[in-house]
């Protein structure tokens, strides 16, 4: 093999691998998905609340799930999700949320309950709900 021939082998294995580029008929055809896409947010009553999630899509979301629940009451919002750490352990988020007012975000505030700490937890808070079911 000539010097010549394994000086261009060796320049071709040293040149990085070409990235795949985006057409314009690609561009395209995604500024049409996207002009689209607006079209049917824009046919929401609030557009805007649809990437924070509304009452209706939460509701709907956590009806989805077994490892979800809400529960409303009076103006606030409760909303039970299991979740799992990074090691596969699961735990439960407890998330209040309430609206002070039409046009302001809600208030949100969670617990979070390990799984080591759970049945104590629930020992507990059973115990202070009979308390005040008795009272």
């Amino acid at each position: 093999m000539s010097i010549f021939r394994r000086s261009i082998k060796q320049t071709a294995n040293l040149e990085p691998q070409r990235k795949p580029f985006d057409t314009i008929d690609d561009l395209q055809r995604k500024a049409r998905e996207l002009l689209d896409d607006l079209i049917k947010l824009g046919a929401y009553k609030h557009p805007l609340k649809v990437r924070k999630g509304s009452r209706k899509e939460v509701n709907a979301m956590s009806a989805d799930s077994d490892r979800s629940q809400t529960l409303k009451a009076g103006g606030k919002t409760y909303f039970f999700d299991i979740k799992d750490t990074k090691e596969g352990k699961p735990y439960l988020i407890i998330t209040e949320s309430r609206y002070k007012g039409e046009d302001q975000e809600p208030e949100r505030s969670s617990i979070f309950v390990f799984q080591e700490n759970a049945q104590e937890f629930a020992f507990t808070t059973t115990a202070m709900l009979a308390k005040i079911i008795q009272e």
